[in-house]
């Protein structure tokens, strides 16, 4: 009866916005908390991890996954150089409670900067995820309370709150979940609440499900957003998938997307997309971020390959990218990758014609597993301007990582990147990972 009473409630507070505004009073303080993406450094770093689905059928075992992150780079802001040396840790962990049923899972984050006070705050730390995960092994139910991150549909929040999910109910689920929203740079409504939620059907020729967002406080409605989504492969050679997503704030869809995938022979695949973009729907209206200019886009995408072998295909595709302030710009190339175990490879080349300069890339990686747990890879982007940005005529981004399953429930991976061209200036960036399981 318990189960059944949460259901109810939680379905309540996702179709119904208002009620939930209605029973929030008063606007408690609330420490402003940066997320891990308002951070000012390379989008190269990595964010903490997002929650992981936990399997009611899986046997339960004590998780633990460390991250530590060490970088240095330069940035010239104004014409001066500034150097930084941000260090970061990335703690996340499982911890059954009860067999197959409850669990603790946490993520926490620190980053601090060991070389300047260039950043607004020098230290910061948070939970990314903090949360009581139940789990029943007869139902198919999950339920989170705690700090939650949730992401599906339009949904999509970092909230102390519920989530609640329901699958495989003749084909029909649903996902949804109701609290308090945590504050940051991009989602600022102190005191505020939110819910979402997404109601979905599934079997094995198509899918389709819809979805809701909703943000607010005492003042004001910050964000709003409804969406539809669907699949379906009417023969087995024929995949096609859509999204409409619709921005009720500012009145306007912000993401549109069609994608067909298609097999017409066994060795020849075909891919074509089409998608509009509107970024600024992504951020709240409240937030300082709203006064930046983010550009709405739309693109036109295709993809035709062809396996040579069991192992090695080759494939070319060709993109048009159509913003609605500076005109077009294109891309295409070609790729070619081999993948037989122990070993991958692929060679990339790409030109893209865009404002303020064209370029060229060309990308190379190998992969290689080794014998005792051992792995390697190696990746490899070389850029060349046709015109000056910003002094350099060339860039070069490099990444290296090895690893080693020491026992069967221990893992070690080290890697560096080093990146050095005309928005990063001799970069270098590298991870220590633990991963522990018992």
């Amino acid at each position: 009866m318990k189960t059944v009473t949460t259901f109810i409630l939680l379905l309540a507070l996702v179709v119904s916005p208002a009620a939930l505004m209605a029973a929030q009073s008063g606007n408690a303080g609330q420490a402003v908390i940066p997320l891990p993406e308002s951070l000012p450094v390379p989008s190269s770093l990595p964010s903490p991890s997002l929650p992981q689905v936990s399997e009611a059928t899986a046997s339960p075992s004590f998780i633990l996954n460390s991250s530590t992150y060490l970088s240095t780079y330069g940035l010239n802001v104004n014409n001066t150089d500034n150097n930084y040396l941000p260090f970061y840790e990335d703690l996340n962990f499982k911890y059954p409670v009860v067999k197959n049923d409850l669990s603790i899972e946490a993520s926490g984050w620190l980053n601090y900067d060991l070389l300047t006070s260039q950043y607004a705050q020098r230290a910061n730390s948070d939970f990314a995820y903090a949360y009581l995960n139940y789990t029943p092994k007869q139902l198919p139910l999950r339920i989170k309370l705690g700090r939650v991150y949730s992401y599906f549909g339009v949904a999509s929040d970092q909230y102390d709150g519920m989530e609640l999910m329901l699958n495989n109910i003749y084909g029909f689920g649903l996902d949804g979940f109701a609290g308090s929203e945590v504050d940051s740079e991009l989602h600022n409504t102190p005191g505020g609440v939110t819910t979402g939620g997404r109601l979905f059907y599934n079997n094995s020729f198509f899918g389709v499900g819809g979805s809701m967002f909703y943000a607010a406080n005492s003042d004001s409605i910050s964000q709003e957003r409804w969406g539809v989504d669907g699949w379906v492969r009417p023969i087995n050679m024929l995949y096609m998938f859509g999204r409409y997503y619709y921005d009720m704030v500012d009145k306007r869809a912000y993401d549109g997307t069609v994608k067909i995938s298609l097999t017409p022979v066994s060795r020849v695949f075909l891919d074509a997309q089409y998608g509009l973009f509107n970024p600024a729907s992504l951020i709240d209206k409240t937030s300082i971020f709203w006064v930046f200019n983010t550009e709405s886009y739309r693109n036109l995408n295709g993809d035709i390959g062809y396996r040579i072998l069991n192992n090695l295909s080759l494939a070319i595709e060709g993109t048009k990218y159509m913003y609605s302030s500076e005109g077009n710009s294109y891309s295409y190339g070609g790729r070619l990758n081999y993948d037989k175990q122990p070993y991958a490879a692929g060679l990339e080349l790409n030109k893209v014609d865009s404002t303020p300069t064209d370029y060229m890339t060309t990308r190379v990686y190998i992969f290689r597993n080794f014998a005792m747990g051992f792995y390697a890879n190696i990746d490899v982007i070389y850029t060349s301007y046709l015109g000056m940005l910003n002094g350099y005529r060339h860039s070069i981004t490099g990444h290296v990582a090895v690893g080693k399953s020491i026992i069967n429930n221990l893992k070690l991976t080290l890697s560096g990147d080093s990146l050095d061209g005309p928005y990063v200036r001799h970069g270098g960036f590298a991870m220590l990972s633990l991963k522990y399981s018992l």
